[in-house]
């Protein structure tokens, strides 16, 4: 059982959860002293930093099939990371991390409608129910919505986006060369708009760009032989477990508490996924 490609995929998307949780506390953060922009360029080099030793030992590495796609995933990448930082900056944890699990409700349809996958009238009665877990976290009509809470929607819709390339690009290209060229385009081109905001961390805040660097790292690495060894609609469900444990985090750096409606809606957003999710394994 240990040894199964569905198990170890499993333990692979539980990890990338708790890592994801941890990097929204860092995240919170870091933007009270720099820029989106600048951490995710500090995140990105410090990620190319590590992985180093990689082209030492395997220049096979750099061997991709992709090498253009590459450059549109790391766009959309700094795109979606830079949406999810000033959301964090101004919005509770609890409710971006509500907010982004859209994700993946539009990665499971995402993968019926570009992965090949039939789609049948339930994906759509479901995914119906995950967006109004949405409409129940964002109130309506019950209090002005804070203009940040949209990044996190747009940042939500690009990694739907950026996880159906990835499994594209899992099929012909390894979990090593996908990572190493992610970085390779993404510390670029994050360095241009970073340039409008440049600061010089303070030693502390290089420590916490580190841990980032390497929390991205081992995300993508997990996520991507995850990918590879499980279907992208089975490992959805599992970044739901975000909302308890940044929840509890937050509480205890921030003393934040998440609002009721907030618990609601996102509970009703992984019933949904749970049952799509469902459907996708049946077939």
């Amino acid at each position: 059982m240990s040894k199964s490609p569905i198990f170890i995929a499993t333990t692979l998307a539980v990890v990338v959860s708790f890592l994801n949780a941890f990097d929204g506390i860092i995240v919170r953060i870091l933007t009270d002293e720099l820029h989106p922009f600048l951490i995710v360029f500090y995140r990105s080099l410090f990620g190319l930093i590590i992985i180093v030793p990689l082209f030492l030992k395997d220049r096979c590495v750099f061997i991709s099939r992709y090498k253009y796609l590459h450059f549109v995933r790391a766009f959309l990448k700094i795109c979606a990371l830079t949406s999810f930082f000033l959301a964090i900056n101004f919005v509770a944890l609890s409710d971006v991390t509500a907010i982004s699990f859209i994700t993946p409700i539009l990665i499971i349809l995402g993968s019926i409608l570009f992965l090949n996958e039939k789609p049948h009238r339930m994906h759509i009665l479901f995914a119906s129910i995950g967006f109004v877990g949405i409409i129940i976290i964002l109130k309506p009509g019950q209090s002005i919505i804070p203009l940040a809470i949209y990044w996190a929607v747009i940042g939500a819709v690009l990694s739907a986006f950026i996880q159906l390339i990835l499994k594209k690009m899992s099929s012909k290209d390894s979990s090593s060369t996908l990572v190493v060229w992610n970085l390779l385009c993404t510390v670029p081109l994050a360095f241009i708009p970073a340039c409008f905001f440049w600061v010089v961390p303070s030693f502390e805040l290089f420590i916490l760009l580190s841990i980032q660097g390497l929390i991205g790292v081992l995300n993508m690495a997990l996520m991507t032989k995850a990918m590879y060894l499980s279907d992208v609609s089975y490992l959805a469900p599992y970044d739901f477990l975000r909302l308890p444990i940044i929840s509890i985090l937050a509480f205890m750096f921030f003393d934040e508490t998440p609002e009721l409606s907030t618990l609601i809606g996102a509970l009703i957003i992984f019933m949904s996924s749970f049952l799509i999710s469902n459907l996708a394994k049946k077939k």
